[in-house]
């Protein structure tokens, strides 16, 4: 089956590996007429349910995303459902920390030698725990007994960095990556029959070891996309299957989305109906062509359909994301024929009703 899309005036045409990927995601689209998916991103449990629901379809969302937080009750479930609103499961693989408060021995360590993100929002959990595994599979197997969602995603499936941190035009060698801890090192060189240098392991690999290390961390990861996806095929074989990616092609930053993150998106792609880049333009001080030309890569070089972000609010970096610039990236989101929009997010629009009547007029018009 081809797809076929049109950048500029470069007609880009991809094989598709597999019929299901186009049928898992366009049902879902024919559902709403063609329309992409319409999603918007959803973190504090603590907010009122029926509200959000209520806000969902006055503004045009068919399939807000929730984090499994939100399943801890029946409260949103109940509030979707009596709205007639699809959902869409986000599963937030490597970031936990509440398993890490009571686990601190399995955070991943950084090349600084430190615990991945204490200091901050992003702990991560080392790659390597079969236990940390094992529960992350329980958790899926509870969740989905609650919840039929049309589509599931799996975030932060990848290994340590903050890449919300780190300049497009910066410089590789800076980033703070991981995992460097015994367990990783050991099964690292079990898997490329060398032994690594454990006086100052990142620099001796980043030296001597670094094509086998990127493919042992590309590996790491998509084998464990493979094991969950199966597991979540089996539990809710109706929903389409998305994987959050970095907003780096593999030419960007000397490679480092597979060399630090461990991403290969090719791979990835092999078990998913959809690929959702983490492009948020504002965020990364990054232009509309550039996010045009970053989805056209990913489409290329994995042959799969891909969610546009749209960012309400600044992160990270001065200054604001005005009505008029949000309504922009809306318009953009819409004539990029993605297979779905990613709102970020909720609780940044119901404080701006300005914006949520922007967001309404593009989903209801």
């Amino acid at each position: 089956m081809l797809f076929f899309r049109h950048v500029g005036q470069i007609r880009l045409t991809v094989e598709w590996d597999s019929s299901r990927s186009h049928s898992a995601v366009q049902e879902l689209r024919e559902q709403s007429t063609m329309t992409p998916i319409r999603s918007l991103m959803v973190f504090d449990t603590a907010i009122d349910a029926g509200d959000f629901a209520r806000s969902c379809l006055e503004w045009g969302i068919d399939t807000p995303c929730l984090h499994p937080g939100f399943l801890e009750d029946g409260r949103m479930v109940r509030a979707l459902e009596g709205e007639g609103l699809r959902s869409w499961l986000n599963v937030p693989v490597f970031c936990d920390p509440k398993y890490l408060a009571r686990h601190p021995e399995d955070y991943a360590v950084t090349s600084l030698g430190r615990r991945a993100g204490e200091e901050d929002w992003l702990h991560f959990v080392c790659p390597s725990r079969e236990d940390y595994l094992e529960s992350v599979i329980k958790a899926l197997r509870r969740d989905l007994g609650k919840l039929t969602p049309a589509v599931v995603s799996l975030d932060f499936i990848r290994h340590f960095l903050f890449w919300e941190r780190v300049a497009l035009d910066g410089r590789a060698a800076g980033i703070e990556d991981g995992c460097y801890c015994p367990l990783c090192l050991s099964r690292f060189e079990k898997a490329c029959g060398e032994v690594v240098d454990r006086g100052n392991a990142p620099a001796y690999i980043h030296c001597h070891l670094l094509q086998p290390w990127t493919e042992w961390k590309c590996r790491c990861i998509s084998d464990v996309a493979e094991r969950l996806f199966g597991e979540i095929r089996a539990l809710a074989p109706g929903a389409a299957l998305a994987v959050h990616t970095l907003p780096w092609r593999e030419t960007d930053l000397d490679g480092a989305i597979r060399i630090r993150a461990g991403q290969d998106a090719a791979s990835l792609a092999r078990h998913a109906d959809m690929i959702a880049p983490m492009a948020f333009t504002q965020m990364l001080g990054q232009t509309a062509l550039w996010k045009e030309q970053l989805l056209a890569d990913i489409r290329m070089s994995t042959g799969k359909p891909v969610c546009f972000y749209v960012q309400a609010e600044a992160l990270y970096r001065p200054g604001n994301i005005t009505a008029e610039q949000f309504d922009a990236e809306l318009t953009e989101a819409g004539n990029a024929d993605p297979a779905a929009i990613m709102v970020f997010q909720y609780e940044q629009l119901a404080a701006r009703p300005e914006k949520a009547a922007i967001l309404r007029k593009h989903f209801r018009a």
